[in-house]
């Protein structure tokens, strides 16, 4: 029973990520699973119910990838640099379409929220002060500022429509980490005001 269970819980995070929440049926997961909708009813309530199990699934899935870049990492600047060119990897966890369709779902979007407000940022900031205090990263700017501006480069990133047409992927992000590490002001030579 407990393997079934789990084979449904599989099989709706795969069509969740795939097609979306609201395009995935439970009709659709009970077929691929396969089992019987009463089956699926029984284990999980309803697609809310299940979505609820994705959800705890994803965020630990998010939690042992992020583990692993942190761990391999041997300072702050190497784990940043790390978790910013493994987007990709946290990008299969959640699908842009997955995402779009749970705010649609709030009490699961919460828990996501939640979970990135007790979880991810205090990790972020904590990570940042310490490069900050390696002398990695400038102390002039707060932890929480660059959190944030971290945050909005990751949600730019994730929305390749905006920058369409500017160059392959790898350029864009050599680009941006570049704009992340060394601003976009000349130190060198004479500066004009």
């Amino acid at each position: 029973m407990k393997a079934k269970k789990e084979a449904v819980l599989e099989a709706g995070k795969r069509l969740f990520l795939e097609q979306g929440i609201l395009q995935t049926s439970m009709e659709q997961i009970a077929e691929a699973v396969p089992v019987s909708k009463m089956t699926l009813y029984n284990y999980y309530h309803s697609k809310e119910g299940l979505l609820d199990q994705v959800v705890d699934r994803l965020i630990e899935e998010m939690m042992t990838l992020y583990r692993g870049v942190m761990d391999q990492a041997e300072n702050p600047l190497e784990a940043l640099t790390s978790l910013y060119q493994d987007q990709e990897a946290f990008r299969k966890i959640a699908s842009q379409k997955f995402v779009t369709d749970l705010a649609k779902f709030p009490d699961q979007m919460e828990k996501l929220r939640e979970f990135n407000d007790k979880h991810v940022v205090p990790e972020f900031e904590m990570l940042i002060f310490k490069g900050q205090q390696l002398g990695q990263i400038r102390k002039d700017i707060s932890p929480q500022v660059l959190v944030a501006f971290l945050a909005f480069i990751k949600e730019f990133s994730a929305r390749t429509e905006w920058y369409a047409g500017l160059g392959s992927l790898n350029a864009i992000s050599e680009q941006l980490m570049t704009i992340l590490y060394y601003g976009i002001i000349q130190r060198d030579g004479p500066q004009e005001h």
